[in-house]
């Protein structure tokens, strides 16, 4: 495990130096002085080290923010929290952020058990719209939209904890507009596109996202 976790670290430092792209198995083993034949009794090429790399950011990511918000009782606050402690991770990980987020790596596809770590932050905030009760309260939800989701709802056992949690199909939908909200905000502001149009103070920056996430909460009822 020990070696395992060096690797890891190792290969997170190229991602810095050299992006998704470029990560190599053989520099990772180089880093470490070992030989190639050694590292790849851990690894067995780029696309498992990539999916070592997403699966343990994903894992990070949302460590952190059950962390922030585990003791949060009041639903809109920690609404709030998870958005904001997503944000606070992404600013001091914008490298792991962008291999989460941001464009695809030629060649790669990630397999199913990226999809457990994928799906533990937008099951909270799922899981505070389902205790909300917002999802009775939303017509424009239809069949037609239930059917648009039935990839994801065909297979909710693949979700990390909501195979345990008796939630409707208008809150998953919900959660995932909410979700894919708070990673579009977040991603603009990472990548640049927020310049000359929020001021550039962190305090400007914060100002607005919590903005945001106050007017998600109005829209779906979340007192």
């Amino acid at each position: 495990m020990a070696i395992l976790d060096a690797i890891t670290v190792a290969a997170n430092q190229q991602l810095l130096e050299v992006g998704p792209a470029d990560l190599s198995v053989r520099a990772v083993a180089r880093e470490l002085g070992m030989a190639s034949s050694a590292i790849y009794r851990y690894v067995s090429s780029r696309d498992e080290l990539l999916t070592l790399l997403i699966i343990g950011a994903f894992d990070d990511m949302a460590d952190v923010v059950e962390a922030k918000t585990r003791r949060v009782a009041d639903l809109r606050r920690r609404w709030k929290a998870i958005g904001l402690a997503c944000r606070e991770w992404a600013l001091d990980e914008p490298q792991r952020f962008a291999l989460l987020y941001g464009s695809p790596v030629a060649g790669y596809a990630a397999p199913q058990d990226t999809i457990a770590p994928a799906t533990r932050i937008p099951n909270l905030l799922i899981g505070i719209l389902q205790e909300a009760k917002v999802e009775t309260t939303v017509p424009a939800f239809s069949a037609r939209v239930a059917r648009s989701l039935k990839p994801a709802l065909s297979d909710v056992n693949t979700w990390a904890s909501l195979s345990t949690r008796d939630f409707s199909d208008s809150a998953f939908a919900l959660g995932l507009m909410a979700w894919a909200h708070v990673i579009g905000s977040i991603s603009f502001e990472l990548f640049g596109h927020r310049h000359n149009v929020v001021g550039d103070s962190m305090a400007d920056r914060r100002a607005y996202f919590e903005f945001e996430l106050d007017v998600l909460a109005d829209l779906m009822g979340i007192d």
